[in-house]
């Protein structure tokens, strides 16, 4: 039987993010101003130079929107980067049955890892570190937000030895 399983996190606006748009905000009305006083010297074609500059701060503004979707294929865990609903990357795709480790995060000794993937909310809260030995990257720590159901579609790939030493707040 097939295990497919998906689920989109958004990742939780933190203070640089709040920041950035601020300025974004503040300069595309800056820009805008400017351009809408010289349309009235100039020339009427420059109004629409600030359309564009509103326009281009909007775009601006919905890029800092960013989520997570895990998708569990078989033994298979992708994670897409999804930035302002327009823009999907594939940040990494980690087989299941190589899997490490299983714990929640934070953790009070974190082990040595040669790549470390954050596709988290931003939030403590119900987080999860997943230690695999991946092909191209070495030992690899993803840390990130399944839910309940997105959590027992992993452990089902997981290899017997670690499934059955897991606590039963992680599955």
């Amino acid at each position: 039987m097939d295990n497919i399983c998906e689920q989109i996190v958004v990742k939780s606006r933190t203070n640089s993010d709040k920041a950035k748009a601020a300025l974004i905000i503040v300069g595309m009305a800056v820009i805008a101003a400017a351009l809408l006083y010289l349309s009235l010297i100039i020339n009427f074609y420059v109004l629409l130079l600030a359309v564009g500059a509103v326009a281009g701060g909007i775009y601006l503004l919905n890029g800092l929107s960013v989520e997570y979707e895990y998708i569990i294929t078989n033994n298979e865990l992708d994670i897409d980067k999804i930035i302002g609903r327009r823009k999907r990357k594939r940040m990494i795709t980690v087989d299941l049955s190589r899997a490490e480790d299983f714990c929640r995060y934070p953790m009070q000794e974190e082990p040595e890892t040669d790549t470390t993937v954050y596709a988290s909310t931003g939030l403590e809260k119900d987080a999860c570190y997943l230690f695999v030995s991946h092909k191209d990257y070495g030992k690899v720590g993803v840390i990130f937000n399944p839910n309940k159901i997105t959590r027992e579609a992993i452990v089902r790939e997981f290899p017997n030895a670690l499934r059955a030493r897991l606590d039963d707040n992680v599955k």
